[in-house]
């Protein structure tokens, strides 16, 4: 009798083992499925970005190509027109040597109109400015105005200048645009060494894990993953079927009668 219920006491310890044991073994699986499936989204995620800020990358190189150009583009036509306004500049020069010479000679005279009439020898406007007269020798040729000349010079060296200004304004503005590029080039970068340090922590955390697991690629790791799952199923279906077997050994009682005369009703008990 003695053994009898010793040999049902260490059974129902055995059980309450195993079932303790298939409980901490399915909380592990679980937990270690779960982390895995964390840091599969975590991946996928940051790959993702970094795709993203890769094509980021690409396109604002491009934009800043395009601005180089055009700001090399601008450069050349300023030099261009530097050029223009020292050429310009040399025939002013030429055209009042040219001028200071006739009136030396005596062969056209320069001199600003008064008001009221004047019948002094001939004279005409000059180049459309009114207000400066050429008075002729009569027996002198009469020369093209040199200052209508340089009128026209100076007219056409303001203009270059004016189109010059527009050019450095321009030039100012696609430089402000290259500046922008680079700025949002510092935070793409900015972005990348973020993504650079989730994935070390991804990394990391993949450390923790034993060699075989992190020398397991995606398609053994997803086999690995189906087949505990199918371990959980399975155990959880021996786990059931344990329990039916404790409750069916629970309904099991038998009346032993003692030597003494006494029945003792001998069964296993819900408590341990």
């Amino acid at each position: 009798m003695e053994e009898y219920l010793q040999y049902m006491k260490t059974l129902r310890l055995q059980m309450s083992d195993v079932e303790d044991q298939v409980s901490k073994i399915s909380v592990e699986e679980h937990m270690h499925f779960t982390t895995i499936r964390t840091m599969e989204n975590d991946l996928t995620a940051a790959k993702s970005e970094l795709k993203q800020f890769k094509e980021d990358a690409e396109r604002m190189m491009r934009a800043k190509g395009e601005i180089c150009s055009q700001i090399l583009e601008q450069q050349r036509k300023i030099t261009s027109l530097e050029h223009d306004i020292c050429t310009l500049s040399q025939d002013w020069v030429n055209a009042n040597m040219i001028r200071g010479e006739a009136e030396e000679h005596g062969l056209v005279k320069f001199e600003t109109a008064k008001r009221g009439s004047e019948t002094e020898g001939s004279y005409d406007t000059v180049g459309g400015i009114s207000g400066t007269r050429i008075y002729c020798s009569p027996n002198n040729l009469v020369l093209n105005s040199c200052h209508g000349l340089a009128s026209v010079l100076k007219h056409n060296v303001l203009s270059n200048v004016g189109l010059q200004v527009e050019e450095r304004k321009d030039l100012e503005s696609a430089k402000d645009k290259l500046s922008q590029v680079s700025k949002m080039k510092c935070a793409v970068v900015l972005e990348n060494s973020k993504i650079g340090q989730s994935i070390e922590e991804v990394k990391n955390e993949l450390n923790d894990f034993k060699p075989e697991l992190r020398a397991m690629d995606d398609v053994t790791l997803e086999e690995e993953s189906k087949a505990l799952l199918s371990d959980k199923a399975g155990e959880t279906e021996y786990s059931r079927s344990l329990q039916d077997q404790i409750a069916k050994l629970k309904e099991i009682s038998r009346v032993i009668k003692c030597t003494c005369g006494k029945e003792y009703k001998a069964g296993i008990s819900s408590s341990t």
